[in-house]
């Protein structure tokens, strides 16, 4: 299994510093952006008075103001660019781990190695975890860093717990794209329903949160991760973290178990 694990994460490797500069490239701008913002701070803040709720949730978060470096980073950074790209984005490379030595028939020689089938899917599995943690702890210093170029501060505790928790999140969010992967022989259906369902989940729980019908976005990840709680109020809510977790487990438990039973002689 582990030697499965290294063997991938060294081939994705590259792609995880590709994706962390284009996220360092993002920070930049964003930060860069920041002492503008703060002088019309008052215009901005009662534009995001006057947005729709869903809106907010969605691509704002829960903050209330844009004119703190911790507020302005949750609606401009972390609330569309972890919670929904960076979520799409492993549920999408999630999903691309066992189909595609299926679709590509490679599956069949890497079994008849003396490697059980749960050992293979939980290994393409862990070799998606180096690099959400490459990702995470290269974002983390260029925030760091971009904050400290602006003359700002921020609680490096706090910004570091919101890096550490995204990981568990996205590892939840890979392992629906994993449980695609088992599900489907192509590539490309794997990767449309992981990732799709990933965003399915993210509309559900904008649109149902605060409403008579909340109770059915409680099946969204997006639920259980709020960057705004842990950068603008210091807080973590160690239960959410835990049905992350949770749901990390249960969902390559199920998708290993599905893989077990399945028929791949077609």
């Amino acid at each position: 299994m582990l030697e499965i694990t290294s063997f991938e994460a060294g081939r994705r490797l590259r792609g995880a510093l590709v994706l962390s500069g284009a996220l360092l490239a993002l920070i930049a701008l964003t930060v860069g952006l920041f002492p503008s913002i703060r002088e019309t701070g008052a215009d901005l803040d009662a534009y995001l008075e006057s947005l729709p709720p869903e809106a907010t949730r969605a691509f704002v978060g829960n903050v209330t103001t844009l004119t703190t470096i911790e507020g302005y980073l949750v609606s401009q950074l972390y609330q569309f660019g972890w919670v929904l790209l960076l979520a799409i984005y492993y549920a999408y490379a999630a999903a691309s781990t066992v189909a595609g030595e299926v679709e590509r028939g490679t599956v069949g020689l890497t079994l008849s190695l003396p490697v059980t089938r749960t050992r293979f899917v939980v290994g393409k599995f862990l070799s998606l975890v180096p690099g959400a943690v490459l990702v995470n702890a290269i974002t983390f210093l260029g925030v760091s860093l971009g904050v400290a170029l602006v003359d700002e501060s921020i609680d490096t505790i706090d910004l570091f717990a919101v890096h550490a928790y995204s990981i568990a999140y996205l590892l939840a969010c890979a392992g629906i794209g994993l449980l695609a992967s088992v599900a489907f022989d192509s590539v490309r259906r794997a990767q449309t329903a992981g990732a799709g369902a990933v965003f399915g989940l993210f509309l559900l729980d904008t649109f149902t949160f605060d409403t008579d019908y909340e109770w059915l976005g409680d099946v969204a990840l997006s639920r259980y991760f709020d960057p705004g709680a842990i950068l603008v109020e210091g807080e973590i809510a160690w239960a959410d973290l835990s049905v992350l977790l949770v749901a990390v487990v249960v969902l390559v438990v199920v998708s290993s178990e599905y893989f077990e039973r399945r028929d791949l002689s077609g």
